[in-house]
Order: structure tokens, then sequence, then C-alpha cells
């Protein structure tokens, strides 16, 4: 009998140590405040749509955040607030144990420029979706000439076929796509180059090279206005008139 009263007095002993240790750590929940910011970008490099300054000035304009109550947080509040800036892809906010907000925020990265003559100009990010322009910033970006956000991602599936690609790196400057479809590119030097409407970049960047080779061989390579690369294993070239 004494045992069970000693095993009911040690296990409520226990207990009460737990219900204080949680009581005093809801009350230096509550009393612990925001004392700084931190803010982590992910994916930011070579590019700079995302700085923690600008975060940090964007969040300012949400309303003061240090100083608030742990317990108090809006934490989804800022996290839409976070969200309204065009370039972030997603964002983690939670506070620490000594006092700091952390914001980790990952970085859109846009492959391509769109520009439509039939609304503003926009991005296509790596996830292929729609990206505003940024007004602090512009990317370096293939520019794709396209009436609309289905013809724009031809032209993003001929750069993601390319990619890694040094010549076609080098070459792609800017794309058209017209009403059927065909792509046609706009070298950062030298002639445009029709790539059709099914393009193969392996055997185009073959073919295109092996003619590049001869015309700068025999020194005509700037009588072209433009190489058509459309059709199976050939190579039509069309001079300019004078």
């Amino acid at each position: 009998m004494k045992n069970n009263t000693a095993t009911i007095l040690s296990i409520s002993l226990i207990l009460g140590s737990i219900l204080v240790l949680l009581g005093f750590a809801s009350i230096d929940k509550a009393e612990k405040r925001i004392t700084a910011i931190e803010i982590h970008i992910v994916g930011a490099e070579g590019t700079e749509f995302l700085t923690p300054l600008r975060v940090r000035e964007h969040l300012d304009t949400y309303g003061p955040v240090i100083g608030l109550a742990e317990d108090n947080i809006p934490l989804y509040e800022i996290y839409e607030h976070i969200m309204l800036i065009p370039s972030v892809q997603s964002a983690n906010i939670y506070p620490t144990l000594d006092g700091e907000l952390q914001l980790i925020l990952t970085q859109r990265n846009p492959k391509a420029r769109v520009h439509s003559e039939l609304e503003s100009d926009y991005y296509i990010d790596e996830q292929d979706k729609y990206m505003y322009l940024d007004e602090q910033y512009t990317a370096r970006v293939p520019i794709i000439h396209a009436n609309s956000y289905e013809d724009a991602l031809k032209g993003v599936a001929f750069i993601d076929a390319t990619d890694g690609d040094a010549f076609w790196s080098a070459l792609i400057d800017q794309i058209i796509v017209d009403k059927k479809g065909e792509l046609e590119l706009v070298p950062r030097i030298g002639s445009r180059v029709l790539l059709g409407l099914e393009q193969d970049p392996d055997v185009q960047r073959r073919n295109l090279i092996t003619f590049y080779r001869a015309q700068i061989k025999s020194g005509n390579l700037k009588n072209y206005s433009r190489i058509d690369l459309s059709y199976k294993d050939q190579v039509i070239a069309k001079r300019y008139v004078y």
C-alpha cells in the first residue's frame, strides 16, 4: 500500500513539475518579442530580383514587426505580403528561440522575356509560369516574340532543349514564333535562322555549323539575309538583294 502511495505521489510530482514548466514556457513565449529580422534568399545566384534590403523595404510597407510578441506574430499575413513580390517563388517564415524572425525566400528565375503586340511584356520562369516584369531589375534572358502564352512556350521549349549547349547559348538572342507556330532565331550576330515547326536541335546545329564553316572559308557568310533549317538535312540560304 505504501509503495502504491509513493508511486502516486511521485507521478503527481512529475506531472506538477511538467505543468509548471509548461506554464513558465507559455509566460516566456508571451513575453518574448521579436528583436531582429534575418532574411535569407535561395536561388539568387547571378540575378538581383531579390536582395535582403529590397525584401526589408517591402516588409516595412506591411507595418512594424520588430517588438511584436512571438505569440502574436501574424505569420500568414506576413507570408501573403511577402508573396506579393513578383520574384518570390516560396517563403518560409518563423520565429527563433532567440527572438529573430527568419525569412527564407526562394527566388523565381526567368528563362525568357516575352514580347507581345497584344499585351505588356512578361517573363516565363523556370517552372514555365507567367512572371511579371520587375520595376527595379531586368534579367538578361532571350526575348521571345509571340502573341500568346501558348505560342511563347514553343520558344521556351527550344530554349529548354538547347540548355547547356554552348553553340546555341551563344547564338540565341531572340526567338520569333509566327502564327503557324514556326520558330525563327534572331542571333546576336549574323543572319536570321528559320527553324520551322519541328526542331531537332542536334541535327540543326550540325547543319548550321557546316554551313557557317563553308561560308566563312569562302568569305560569303555576310551575303545571306536568312538561313532556312526547316527542311530535313538541308540548308537553304537567301541572299541579300542589292
